[in-house]
């Protein structure tokens, strides 16, 4: 009867320091378990649609997905992407290309930033090192320096707002323009 009681005793001895961790090592394990919940892709192509028809496509060498701290899903393209809007007959309407995106999908946001070059079907470009594409709101803004271009000629300014496909535009606080002339 005592060896049983001595035999539990020694076990529970033994369970309570095998079990202790120091600091470091639950920090370990805390940090690779997150690291778990980090999803990444290579050469992704992504459709968005909306009741079955194609809106969006994006084509990246890299993606990154995760969620954040209030468990919004993020997804990172740290190398590079091309978004494609579509109309509904699925025609181009305009492609964005970008060396870096952030899409955060809760609040509908795409981030894009480092050499941002939008341009439609009517041969209209924006040039932009930083672009805030709100899909809820239908809307591109930026307060940072823009520059459109077609064949007429090109604007430079601040404080852009668009529609998030570039049909439609404004920009305000216009630092340089240069009109095309046609002399004949």
């Amino acid at each position: 009867m005592i060896s049983r009681y001595f035999l539990a005793y020694l076990t529970s001895f033994s369970l309570l320091f095998s079990c202790s961790n120091s600091e470091n090592n639950i920090r370990k394990v805390v940090e690779s378990s997150e690291d778990l919940m980090t999803e990444t892709a290579i050469d992704v192509t992504l459709n968005f649609s909306e009741f079955g028809q194609s809106k969006l496509l994006l084509n990246s060498p890299k993606l990154v997905r995760f969620e954040d701290e209030n468990n919004q899903l993020i997804m990172e393209c740290p190398i590079g992407l091309e978004l494609v809007f579509y109309d509904s007959l699925k025609n181009i309407e305009s492609v964005l290309v970008a060396d870096y995106g952030k899409l955060f999908s809760q609040n509908q946001l795409l981030d894009v930033q480092r050499n941002v070059v939008f341009y439609n079907k009517q041969n209209d470009t924006l040039f932009a090192e930083e672009l805030l594409i709100d899909f809820a709101k239908d809307s591109i803004y930026s307060k940072n320096a823009v520059t459109f271009s077609n064949e007429e000629g090109k604007i430079t300014g601040n404080k852009l707002k668009a529609n998030s496909n570039f049909t439609f535009f404004e920009l305000s606080d216009i630092s340089e323009s240069h009109v095309n002339y046609n002399l004949d």
